[in-house]
């Protein structure tokens, strides 16, 4: 397996990516459009110096994507914080250390970054999700309550 930076010739399968990640996460919020397609996300980020774009290969085929920013300090923020935003690895390649390689990657793109700590958001009913993160360090920080159906 190897990891790399994406490239614009890779920008068509990230969106594929994307829109998979955001289907699988209907079953998490039913809110989320079963027809849902994304187009033309990642074609302005392959070059900008706050964003990150990995993906893993095997043999010649893209399996699995990292995509995540660096927010730098603000009012909102006190200190320099890399957002991982995205990571998706096609069904058939889970559990073979893919996400964990990406996530690896993510953290050395992060402390070359200055960030101070890295954040993701989980559903909190994606036990899965949750495993592997925690399984990387990750640890619950905070949580956000809704009413949803208002």
């Amino acid at each position: 397996m190897t990891i790399r930076k994406a490239d614009y010739n890779d920008v068509k399968i990230l969106n594929e990516f994307l829109t998979l990640l955001i289907k699988d996460e209907r079953q998490y919020d039913l809110g989320i459009d079963e027809n849902f397609v994304v187009t033309n996300m990642y074609e302005n980020y392959i070059e900008d110096s706050s964003k990150l774009i990995i993906v893993a290969e095997e043999g010649k085929e893209i399996v699995g994507y990292l995509y995540g920013i660096i927010k730098p300090k603000d009012d909102t923020y006190k200190y320099i914080v890399a957002k991982l935003d995205a990571l998706y690895v096609y069904n058939n390649y889970r559990n073979r250390g893919i996400a964990t390689s990406l996530i690896e990657n993510f953290k050395k793109w992060a402390i070359s970054k200055k960030a101070n700590k890295i954040e993701v958001n989980v559903w909190s009913n994606n036990i899965k999700a949750k495993h592997l993160y925690e399984k990387n360090n990750f640890q619950t920080t905070s949580e956000t309550l809704t009413i949803d159906n208002l």
